[in-house]
Formats: C-alpha cells, structure tokens, sequence
C-alpha cells in the first residue's frame, strides 16, 4: 500500500505574518508546541520560520527577539510538495534538502505540513503491523 502526502500531513499548522517580531513568534510557538509557523501574508504562503532559524539567526548572535522581524530571517525558499507526493519521495526530499519540516501545497496554498515525526510515526506502525503478520504467520 502506497500512502501520499495527503494521506499522512497534518493540517493542524500555525501561520503567522511576516510582520511580527521574534518573541511573538517564539510565544506563539511554546504556545502551540511546534518547532515552526508558517508564515504568509496576504493569504499567500511567503516562508517558514523554524527553531533553528531563531537559534541560528537571532540567539546566536545576541540579537534582541523583540527588535528583529519575522521576515528578516525566514527561509523564503522552502521547498513544498503536492498532495499525490508519494512517501518514499517526500522522505527522499527531505533527505536531499536536509529538511525536517516539509509543507504540502495545493493550487498555491499551504493546505498540510509533514515533519519528520510524522515520518517516524508511520515507519513505527509499519513495523507493528509488519511484526504482527510476521509473528502470526510464523515468520519471526
């Protein structure tokens, strides 16, 4: 069985605008438990704001989160999938881009996210389900 990009992307992300400085995004993001915001202004996806962008591009160089702007360190150039986005092409992307977080994009909206816990979630279950046919059929 083949699963897609739509079949496993959680839609349950947080956009943010670009205009916001980085505390609040910081805020927002312990708020809601997530590693990263999509950012879009206009109803038009225009980057992606993750932990390691505020470590690497702020933390790091004692940069007041408050005075620096979401859009001054974004990744603009993220890379994004189609729905029919097969899995073993969207780990192989992931993998290339060196990426944990990858959006998922349909007629030029964000409409789903897929991280790379999400990828281990279902290798864990294939796993369970591949051990259990094995063991069923004596085949452990």
């Amino acid at each position: 069985m083949v699963l897609y990009a739509s079949d496993i992307m959680r839609k349950d992300f947080v956009v943010i605008t670009s205009e916001i400085n980085v505390l609040n995004a910081s805020k927002l993001m312990k708020t809601e438990n997530s590693g990263f915001l999509i950012v879009a202004d206009s109803e038009k996806p225009t980057g992606i704001l993750t932990e390691w962008d505020i470590v690497t591009k702020v933390t790091a160089f004692e940069k007041d989160p408050k005075q620096v702007i979401v859009k001054d360190i974004m990744t603009r150039d993220f890379v994004s999938i189609g729905v029919d986005t097969p899995t073993i092409q969207l780990v192989e992307i992931m993998k290339e881009h060196k990426i944990r977080r990858l959006p998922v994009v349909q007629n030029g909206k964000i409409i789903g996210v897929i991280t790379s816990r999400d990828i281990l979630s279902i290798f864990g279950e294939y796993v369970e389900s591949a051990t259990e046919v094995a063991s069923k059929y004596g085949l452990h």
